[in-house]
């Protein structure tokens, strides 16, 4: 499989959180260092760019129209209509060294986010939330150092988790009616691999991007095993997530390697299984 450079917005530093809207068929994502958010249209090859004003970890559709946002400061609604921003909650407002990363709703809605320190050392005093539809925010890991990609299985009843630096993919039983997470595991440890972000395919199998590792892996969830890997030809790829109209192509992308590569620009492959749609934000 080789991957196929698709777009390249310049000046990208950190490119990160690749979410398909099936809705209209296009490609949320973001440059977190520089507070953009972008969308990418595969049809006409467009891609508009929304300056937010601070770092920006994720940007997620929600199911009434409009994205949540999960920022340096905290949770927020966005407008891209309009570029209206509305704070909702920032539960580390007391760390202003912290800013939240990853983000993805689960199966209900909810909305999972970790924090992780902005600058190094990446000491493990990152946490990671859940907001719920009622927009209450709720802890639901500490000791984090970088809160990264998370997934779900199809039936909700298992929730993967990474910490990037401590080179672990965890897995929890999942409770979907309360959002519960128990029993964690270490269900992949890597000596040096950088996971990073992650999507789950269609046969519950997880696509995962290696930062500084050049590699996007799939492994099965039920053992563990490899069954997969895609060579990027950049030395950072960063998340990766499923879109195009038929959910068959999967969209890559990747952080700026001192111009040594086309990091941080947008990549695409047709890896031969399909994904599923996204989980929006719902909430009352």
């Amino acid at each position: 499989m080789n991957p196929e450079l698709v777009l390249h917005v310049n000046h990208t530093i950190l490119g990160e959180g690749p979410v398909w809207d099936h809705r209209v068929n296009q490609l949320w994502w973001v440059d977190i260092p520089c507070g953009l958010v972008h969308c990418y249209n595969p049809e006409n090859d467009e891609n508009k760019t929304y300056a937010i004003g601070q770092m920006v970890g994720a940007a997620i559709p929600c199911e009434v129209g409009g994205l949540i946002l999960a920022l340096e400061n905290g949770f927020a609604f966005f407008s891209p209509e309009d570029h209206r921003i509305k704070p909702i909650f920032d539960p580390e407002s007391n760390m202003p060294t912290n800013r939240f990363n990853d983000a993805k709703c689960d199966p209900r809605g909810r909305l999972w986010a970790g924090t992780m320190r902005t600058d190094p050392p990446r000491d493990a005093v990152g946490s990671l939330y859940c907001l719920d539809s009622d927009l209450k925010t709720t802890k639901k890991l500490s000791a984090v150092k970088v809160s990264n990609g998370l997934a779900w299985t199809s039936k909700a009843d298992k929730m993967f988790y990474i910490d990037t630096r401590n080179n672990v993919i965890m897995s929890f039983d999942y409770e979907i009616e309360t959002g519960s997470i128990y029993d964690r595991n270490d269900f992949l440890t890597f000596d040096t691999l950088l996971p990073d972000g992650m999507c789950m395919d269609e046969n519950d199998n997880l696509w995962v991007a290696f930062y500084s590792g050049a590699r996007v892996c799939c492994f099965d969830t039920q053992n563990g095993n490899q069954l997969e890997q895609i060579d990027m030809p950049v030395a950072n790829p960063t998340s990766c997530a499923f879109g195009g109209k038929a959910l068959d192509t999967l969209y890559i992308t990747t952080a700026a390697n001192d111009g040594k590569d086309d990091g941080g620009a947008l990549f695409a492959v047709k890896p031969g299984v399909k994904g599923c749609e996204t989980n929006f934000f719902k909430y009352d």
